[in-house]
């Protein structure tokens, strides 16, 4: 009998082991007609066009079978262009004919909006980052007030749908006003949610404008972020820009490798600021939504203004800014605060931060995807091999996973305190103390930023030879500080792959286009020192290991061919290869290697406090530096760092406090706590009192 009984459990598990394997990802859709191109081309004229333009039913149909495919198929990121479809529409149902209008709601009605409107069809869409929360929620909320008694794929009538995505809507607002942004400070990801946000504030239901104050409210909040981040410089031609650049939770290769490459903001801030007349010839759909939402007036008044304030921040010309700030929530916080279950607002909250496997959610995140059948999703089909029912059912996973310790926990875009020091020649922003050693997705801890073309950082590659995850993340976290112009950051150096994880890359590198800067003084490479001038900016590295160290550009590498030099270039972002190649020199990849630690100090000026950038190399080389014991000690301008890897940081012989409240700066006259129902801006003569509850936006 006990022999039944054990070979009964056993059988169950393989039987259901290999049931899971049937739970294959599904093809990718492939587009035959073109994409979106033609439909954001549309959408960007269509102000321009005259009615008659309209009254050609094939010339429109043709125009839109590009995004209709797209959205049919649901390829992922098709919410980007169902967010576009449902304002083309908006904005000219009244133009298009029967034909034409039928299709677009044929279209959008049979859309999935959310996770769990499982209609039988398999798809790999993303719907559960920050992003693509509000992304979808909004247009189903517009789809739904657009055909209230229409059916939707899923079987329910528009009007049920407006009521599903409201309280999606809702729960996204109050999370991003109360914890800010998860993907903190992305020049890449504020866009798409900006979009959304626009097409809500013009377009919901007069009976919901309750809730489009909030959306103002929390419109502020996002434009708060971008302008206390925002590093003003003047470029070539003697225009004053404004770069978004800062340490960021999700950032690509182009958009932290430089303000030109990457900075998706760029004219949504030139339009806030009337800063030139370039942004009236940007395309992109995200912005179009946001520029026609901006500039759309009733009764003579505006739908939404940025507050003055905050303008006058982008504007603040201080020779020194330093600014604190604290964005997100801790995975710690997410089980205290009420945040792990099934409910609309918890899963948003946990899988919007990217957790899906830490201890404290896996047995939650496996429960969700098994009952709304989304294993076949190919980002979550990985999931299926821990879908076992004597873990689920004896909630074993989350002790597992805190013993095992996958390298996908690392996913999670936990809290982040972000310092950030600008001055007029260059900027400077680390995500303090951020979760030193754990993997880390799209996360950037450490930015600098010394002109429009020439960002420099540094990581610890998740992997080697891969287009999106060289550049993008790190293997290791390193832990990171910042006090005023210097960071000090140490990695520990993996030796053999981790659970889950794809490869060891056994080195750090720096991201260091020499043939972007002005100058670079390569003398003593060999001692672990670079430097760099742009203009009137420098900057040095400093590496240290605790074994034999080699700094070298990859290009200097022993058996290092031409070949994977030029497959390395290709591997990179379009833009940012284009930019490093146009200077004809090739040397970008700073390599240190050697010994299992690394230490990576650096140190930023400019002629004003340093005077020639020989004084300056000169100054730095005669400061003490040194690591050992995990413990990096600098000495500078009569300032002593000491920081012990993921212990303390130490300025002056005194703790450094790494944590912030929510909002931490000249421009706060007390500090915004986290959570905080009052959030209060005043700067140069202008004041905002911000209250989300109440959908109020005080100005003075």
């Amino acid at each position: 009998m006990i022999i039944f009984v054990v070979a009964l459990f056993f059988g169950s598990i393989i039987l259901q082991f290999a049931y899971n394997f049937l739970f294959v990802k599904p093809y990718e859709p492939v587009l035959t007609k073109g994409g979106d191109g033609k439909l954001t081309q549309m959408l960007y004229e269509s102000e321009f066009l005259e009615d008659s333009y309209f009254e050609d039913v094939a010339l429109i149909a043709s125009n839109l079978e590009g995004a209709i495919e797209r959205i049919d198929v649901r390829e992922d990121c098709a919410d980007f262009t169902a967010n576009a479809l449902i304002r083309f529409y908006l904005e000219n149902q009244h133009r298009l004919a029967q034909e034409n209008k039928d299709e677009i709601k044929r279209c959008l009605t049979g859309f999935k909006y959310w996770m769990d409107q499982y209609d039988g069809r398999v798809d790999s869409m993303c719907h559960w980052s920050e992003n693509h929360q509000i992304l979808f929620a909004v247009t189903e909320y517009l789809a739904g007030c657009t055909w209230p008694e229409a059916v939707f794929a899923d079987g329910n009538t528009g009007e049920t749908h407006v009521a599903l995505a409201k309280e999606r809507i809702n729960a996204w607002m109050q999370q991003r006003y109360y914890y800010g942004f998860n993907e903190y400070y992305s020049n890449n990801y504020y866009p798409e949610d900006i979009a959304p946000m626009a097409n809500f504030i013009q377009f919901a239901r007069p009976e919901d404008r309750d809730m489009v104050e909030q959306m103002k409210v929390v419109m502020d909040v996002i434009w708060l972020d971008i302008a206390t981040q925002s590093y003003r410089y003047t470029d070539a031609a003697g225009n004053t820009q404004y770069a978004f650049m800062s340490a960021s939770g999700r950032m690509y290769m182009d958009n932290k490798s430089s303000d030109d490459t990457g900075n998706r903001l760029r004219p949504y801030i030139d339009l806030v600021l009337e800063n030139g007349e370039d942004y009236r010839t940007n395309t992109r759909n995200f912005f179009v939504c946001f520029r026609r939402m901006y500039e759309t007036r009733v009764d003579g008044q505006p739908l939404y203004e940025v507050p003055e304030v905050i303008k006058a921040i982008f504007n603040d010309d201080s020779q020194v800014q330093i600014v604190k700030s604290s964005n997100g929530i801790t995975l710690t916080e997410l089980v205290e605060d009420g945040f792990v279950g099934e409910a609309v607002g918890q899963t948003m909250m946990q899988m919007g931060m990217e957790a899906f496997s830490n201890a404290e959610v896996i047995d939650n995140s496996i429960r969700y995807l098994q009952k709304n059948k989304l294993f076949r999703n190919e980002f979550l089909n990985d999931f299926k091999l821990v879908n076992l029912w004597p873990l689920t059912a004896t909630k074993s996973l989350g002790a597992i996973s805190a013993l095992l310790q996958p390298s996908t926990d690392g996913k999670a875009i936990q809290r982040a305190n972000v310092y950030t020091y600008q001055t007029p020649y260059y900027c400077m922003s680390t995500s303090q103390a951020y979760f030193a050693g754990d993997y880390a997705d799209q996360h950037q801890v450490f930015l600098c930023s010394l002109a429009s073309d020439l960002t420099v950082y540094h990581s610890q590659p998740m992997r080697n030879n891969s287009r999106g995850q060289y550049w993008v993340g790190y293997g290791r976290l390193p832990y990171s500080v910042q006090q005023e112009n210097v960071n000090i950051s140490i990695y520990t150096i993996p030796q053999k792959t981790g659970l889950l994880e794809p490869h060891v890359v056994p080195y750090s590198h720096a991201y260091f286009p020499v043939g972007l800067f002005d100058e670079v003084n390569l003398e003593y490479l060999s001692r672990g020192y670079i430097f760099g001038r742009k203009g009137d900016s420098y900057i040095m590295l400093c590496a240290k290991s605790d074994g034999e160290g080699v700094l070298m550009f990859k290009n200097d590498m022993p058996g290092v061919t031409e070949e994977d030099l030029t497959s390395d270039r290709e591997k990179i972002k379009t833009n940012v290869k284009e930019l490093i190649e146009a200077t004809g020199d090739l040397r970008y990849d700073l390599i240190f290697q050697g010994g299992e630690n690394h230490a990576w100090v650096t140190e930023v000026s400019s002629k004003l406090q340093d005077g020639s950038f020989a004084a300056f190399v000169e100054r730095i080389l005669s400061n003490e530096v040194s690591f050992e014991n995990m413990t990096g000690c600098y000495r500078s301008g009569g300032n002593e760092f000491e920081v012990q890897y993921d212990a303390y940081f130490k300025h002056n012989g005194q703790s450094v406090d790494t944590e912030y409240a929510r909002f931490e700066n000249a421009y706060v006259p007390q500090n915004v706590e986290r959570k905080s129902e009052i959030i209060e801006f005043s700067f140069n003569g202008h004041r905002l009192v911000l209250n989300f509850e109440e959908g109020t936006r005080v100005q003075s």
